[in-house]
C-alpha cells in the first residue's frame, strides 16, 4: 500500500493537472494543505534534501552535429565552441527568469517555475526559447578568430507539467517525471534552428506566438499521440489575444447574473449622463473576470449608440516599464506592432489621432499632442520641433503628454456624438505611471462620455496609490468564487463539452494514422 507521502505527491500531482481548467487561485488553495501535510512528513523523517512537486516548463537545448564538429576543429576549439554557447544559454534561461538544472556534454536543462509558480511561466519559456536560437548566430563565436562549422545550429524544446525536484545525490539538479521526458522529446524532434513545444504549453501562450502546428507523434510510454508546434516568432502586438480558460472549450456564465447587470447599467448611463465613469471588478484569479467581460463586450456590440473601446492588458513584463500599459493601449488601437519601423509606427499614430484633434486643436498644437504622447510612450520624436526644445525637462513632456492623451479620449467621445470605453485587464500588474495617468484621466475628464473598465485582483489595492478612479463615487465589482453548487454546475458543463471537443480529435488522429 503507498505511504502517506506517496499518497500526497499523486495527489499534488493530479491537482497541478487541473490549473487551467479551475485557475491558479483554486488549484493553490486545494494544494496548500497537502503541501504543508507534505513537508511536515519530511521534516520529521530527517535532514534529507527537501524534495518539491511543482508545475514547471521545461526547457532542453541542444547543439546540433557537435560529433561532426569534433572532427573538423582541434579539441580546445571544440571546448571553446561548446562552453561559450552553453554559457550564453545559461545567462539567456536567467536572464528570462529560468533556473538552469543540469549540463551534459552539448545540452542544457533548464525550467521555469522551479522556485514558485508564476502564470507567465510558459511564456518566459517560450520567449527564452527563442532567444536560445540566436545562439546558432556566428556573431555569438565567443573567442576572437575562432571559426565554427558553417552548418553549427542549436534546437530547443519545451513542454510544460508536473515534476519532482530535488533530492538524490544532487539535489539542486535533480528533477524527475513523465514531463522531463516529454520535453527532451521536443527537443529532439525539432528541426536544427528551431523551437518545438507541446500543446501542454501552447495552451498556456495561445495568442502570443505564431506558431505552425505539427502532425501528431507517438512518444514510448504516452497513450495518445502527442501534438507539437514549431514557434516561429512573437506575434505583433494588436494581433496578440488572450483566452483564458480550456483551450477551444466554451461554456456559459454561471451565476453572475449581478455582476453583469451592473456592468449593462453603467453602459447604459454612459450614453444617459455622459460623464465620467470607472468600473472596477475584483476578483481573485480563475474566478471568471475574462468570461465576464467577454460576455459583456458581447452584449455591448449590439446596443444602439456609437461606442470606441480602447482594450489594453496590464503583464508582468509591462509593469516595470513606466508608462507600459498606456503603450499597449494605444499601440492596439492604432495598429502599432512590435515589427513597425519608427516611421511607420509614427504614421500609425498620427493617423489615428490627427481626424480628432485637428477640428478643436488646429494644425499645430495636434502635431503636438501626437509628437508628445508617442515620445512618452517610446516612439522617439526627439527630433520634433515640439520636443526638441523641451528634452531636458521630462516632467513637462509627462504632462503635456498626459494632456495630449486626455484630449485624445475627450475629441473621440464628442465626435457623432460617441461615448468612450475603455476595457482594461490584469490592472494588478499596470505600471505606477499609467494608474496614476487614470487618475488624471478621472480628474480633467469628468464632464465627457468615458467608461473605465477595469479587471483586477485584490493585489491592486494594496499598492501605495491613491487609484481615485476606482474610489469614491466609482463602482466596484467584487466577484466572488461559485459556490458548491455553481462549481459543480460548472465542471459538469466543462465535462460534456470536453466530450464533445474530443472527439473531432480522435477523429482527426485516426485519419491521419490510416494515412501512414
Amino acid at each position: 500500500m503507498p505511504s502517506e507521502q506517496e499518497q500526497l505527491q499523486a495527489a499534488i500531482a493530479a491537482l497541478e493537472t487541473q490549473r487551467e481548467p479551475l485557475g491558479h487561485a483554486v488549484v493553490e488553495a486545494l494544494l496548500a494543505p497537502a503541501r504543508a501535510r507534505l513537508s511536515s512528513l519530511a521534516a520529521a523523517a530527517g535532514p534529507a534534501s527537501p524534495q518539491a512537486l511543482r508545475q514547471v516548463s521545461i526547457l532542453f537545448i541542444d547543439v546540433v552535429g557537435s560529433t561532426a564538429m569534433s572532427l573538423q576543429l582541434d579539441p580546445e576549439d571544440v571546448h571553446a565552441v561548446m562552453d561559450g554557447a552553453l554559457s550564453l544559454g545559461a545567462s539567456i534561461v536567467e536572464g528570462h527568469g529560468g533556473r538552469v538544472l543540469q549540463f551534459a556534454g552539448d545540452n542544457l536543462l533548464a525550467c521555469f517555475g522551479a522556485n514558485g509558480a508564476r502564470e507567465d511561466d510558459a511564456e518566459r519559456a517560450v520567449r527564452c526559447g527563442l532567444a536560445l536560437l540566436e545562439i546558432g548566430q556566428p556573431s555569438h563565436v565567443q573567442r576572437p578568430g575562432l571559426q565554427r562549422p558553417a552548418d553549427f545550429q542549436v534546437r530547443v524544446g519545451i513542454h510544460t507539467g508536473s515534476v519532482l525536484l530535488g533530492g538524490g545525490v544532487d539535489a539542486e539538479g535533480t528533477i524527475r517525471g513523465a514531463a522531463v521526458n516529454l520535453a527532451a522529446r521536443m527537443e529532439q524532434t525539432a528541426p536544427a534552428g528551431a523551437l518545438r513545444i507541446s500543446h501542454t504549453t501552447f495552451a498556456q501562450v495561445r495568442g502570443q506566438f505564431e506558431v505552425q502546428a505539427q502532425p501528431p507523434m507517438i512518444v514510448k510510454g504516452v497513450a495518445e499521440p502527442v501534438l507539437s508546434y514549431l514557434v516561429q516568432g512573437v506575434k505583433p502586438l494588436p494581433m496578440r489575444s488572450t483566452t483564458r480558460g480550456i483551450d477551444g472549450i466554451a461554456t456559459r456564465t454561471i451565476n453572475r447574473k449581478a455582476e453583469f447587470r451592473a456592468l449593462q447599467q453603467a453602459f447604459r448611463q454612459l450614453f444617459a449622463r455622459r460623464v465620467f465613469t470607472a468600473v472596477t471588478v475584483v476578483a481573485e484569479a480563475g474566478v471568471g473576470k475574462s468570461r465576464l467581460l467577454k460576455d459583456f463586450d458581447d452584449w455591448a456590440r449590439r446596443q444602439p449608440g456609437r461606442c470606441t473601446v480602447f482594450r489594453g492588458r496590464a503583464t508582468l513584463q509591462t509593469q516595470g516599464r513606466p508608462f507600459g500599459l498606456l503603450r499597449d493601449l494605444v499601440a492596439r488601437h492604432c495598429g502599432i506592432t512590435d515589427d513597425d519601423s519608427l516611421d511607420q509606427a509614427r504614421a500609425k499614430l498620427s493617423q489615428a489621432l490627427l481626424p480628432l484633434l485637428l477640428p478643436a486643436e488646429g494644425p499645430a498644437m495636434a502635431e503636438s499632442h501626437v509628437h508628445l504622447l508617442g515620445h512618452l510612450i517610446g516612439i522617439d520624436w526627439r527630433s520634433s520641433r515640439h520636443v526638441s526644445g523641451i528634452l531636458d525637462d521630462p516632467r513637462q513632456i509627462r504632462s503635456r503628454a498626459l494632456h495630449a492623451a486626455a484630449q485624445w479620449f475627450r475629441q473621440a467621445a464628442s465626435a457623432a456624438p460617441s461615448a468612450v470605453m475603455l476595457q482594461l485587464e490584469d490592472l494588478h500588474w499596470a505600471d505606477s505611471e499609467t494608474l496614476g495617468f487614470l487618475d488624471h484621466l478621472a480628474d480633467v475628464n469628468r464632464d465627457v462620455a468615458l467608461l473605465v473598465l477595469g479587471f483586477t485582483r485584490p493585489t491592486l489595492f494594496e499598492r501605495p496609490l491613491g487609484l481615485q478612479f476606482t474610489q469614491g463615487a466609482q463602482r466596484r465589482i467584487d466577484m466572488a468564487a461559485l459556490g458548491t453548487a455553481d462549481g459543480l454546475a460548472l465542471a459538469d458543463a466543462l465535462l460534456r463539452r470536453l466530450r464533445g471537443a474530443a472527439e473531432p480529435i480522435r477523429e482527426l488522429i485516426a485519419g491521419r494514422a490510416e494515412g501512414n
